[in-house]
């Protein structure tokens, strides 16, 4: 595989930085997370934290080449974190609820894959404009999808940073999965917390990673929103690829875009481990039966 990426943070106008950004490589994949921890609630750079370091050691634990079901792979991750802050946040003495939002991009063999949960967001980013990206879990963003609200509008809301889904929440989260996505030659993903795309347009966005040097351009793009919010600056981080290789082609490993809740995911994998066990039974079956007399 042929790509780069980059990642950066800053702190912005905020006392302290609570977004939290990974990359981890292999061979034949790169994950991306970014996690912005929920700043009216304790603990929120432990939650930003804990999902770098879940998804990092998920990440590295595959043991084959490739992932099999990389929808999967990234809900497990969240639904793993999110019960990783649950578990945290009871152990403290005084309880806690370390929260934080969620944005995963998975690339392997020249496909795309993501998955997220609050206002974090995942760009696909083609020819210098955004092609695409995810969708947030905020009562404006759903204005704004049904036409009440503008992107203008929407971005200079008062109350649009308020959530409505998150990791190690009260109530189990639904995770949005995207499809598999093809990668063309040049096409960009970008990770970022909710500090960058509130201070720079998406057409701004797209423009400034186009730079010889990624890593340039994406720090460039931190600090002109760090510098167009000053004070009101939010934590300010994101992650970038840029794909360098030949077009991808679709495998089929992702069933399309969708929405996974909790329960859905356990049954899911419960379902699938029966069937496995069922499988291996009949074989075992057949290798101990005694051959048809001739």
């Amino acid at each position: 595989m042929k790509y780069v990426c980059a990642q950066g943070s800053r702190q912005g106008g905020r006392a302290y930085n609570e977004d939290r950004v990974a990359i981890a490589e292999r061979d034949a994949a790169v994950l991306m997370v970014l996690g912005d921890g929920l700043g009216g609630h304790k603990g929120g750079a432990i939650a930003s934290a804990t999902l770098c370091q879940v998804a990092v050691r998920a990440f590295r634990a595959v043991r084959s080449a490739r992932i099999t079901d990389p929808s999967n792979f990234l809900a497990f991750i969240m639904f793993q974190t999110h019960q990783a802050l649950k578990d945290l946040g009871r152990r403290l003495d005084p309880p806690i609820e370390p929260r934080t939002t969620g944005v995963l991009g998975l690339v392997q063999d020249g496909c795309a894959y993501w998955a997220h949960v609050g206002d974090s967001r995942l760009y696909h980013l083609r020819n210098n404009a955004a092609i695409s990206r995810t969708h947030d879990d905020t009562t404006i963003e759903k204005f704004r999808e049904r036409g009440i609200l503008d992107d203008k509008e929407s971005r200079a809301h008062p109350e649009k940073s308020h959530l409505l889904a998150c990791l190690g929440g009260r109530e189990e989260p639904t995770i949005h999965l995207s499809a598999e996505i093809a990668l063309r030659t040049g096409d960009m993903l970008l990770l970022c917390s909710d500090g960058v795309w509130e201070a720079i347009s998406d057409t701004e966005l797209a423009r400034a990673l186009d730079h010889p040097v990624l890593e340039n351009g994406l720090a460039d793009l931190l600090l002109t929103a760090e510098n167009r919010r000053r004070k009101a600056a939010d934590n300010i981080s994101a992650a970038a690829l840029r794909w360098q290789d030949r077009a991808g082609r679709p495998t089929g490993l992702a069933p399309g875009a969708r929405q996974l809740t909790a329960r859905a995911f356990w049954e899911e994998g419960r379902r699938l481990i029966v069937d496995r066990k069922l499988e291996e039974m009949r074989g075992a079956a057949k290798k101990t039966s005694p051959k048809d007399s001739a």
